[in-house]
């Protein structure tokens, strides 16, 4: 009697617990705040694959600021160096592809965090001739949310 009764316990919990985004590696409960910070993640993808500098900039917050986690100050930049920083690189670069797997998404009140590895694949221009690059990190974007819609604070 005690097991069934544990039992459908157990099975009443898990039947009401919520609503995930399917065909994700991580649970990530169905919201409304959710989808579109994945929507964005997409938008981030798509416009990093296609060096679409002015993309990538209007994903970003007014306050936007990249410190590239280091203490030194000579690397950090705000929203106009964003645009510097990626057309820079975007012309050193070319056949570049990159794969997204989210680790985390947290969401509190207008703030936001998604934790992600990405695998960026690209062919450098260099002097000495082309070489493909691989570049595996693991990131965290920090989000807020501006005008009802979800920007990038720094981690882009």
């Amino acid at each position: 009697m005690r097991t069934t009764l544990a039992l459908l316990l157990l099975i009443l919990a898990t039947a009401c617990g919520p609503k995930l985004i399917p065909g994700l590696d991580i649970e990530v409960p169905d919201t409304p705040d959710n989808r579109a910070l994945l929507a964005l993640m997409e938008k981030f993808q798509q416009a990093y694959e296609n060096k679409d500098v002015e993309a990538l900039a209007g994903l970003a917050s007014s306050s936007f600021y990249e410190t590239c986690g280091t203490n030194d100050t000579e690397d950090d930049y705000d929203l106009q160096g964003l645009r510097q920083h990626f057309s820079e690189y975007f012309k050193m670069i070319d056949k570049l592809s990159l794969s997204i797997a989210l680790k985390d998404v947290k969401v509190e009140g207008d703030r936001a965090t998604i934790d992600f590895r990405f695998l960026a694949r690209y062919l450098t221009k260099l002097p000495s001739g082309e070489q493909w690059q691989l570049k595996d990190d693991i990131q965290r974007m920090k989000l807020v949310r501006e005008n009802g819609q979800w920007k990038v604070q720094s981690g882009m």
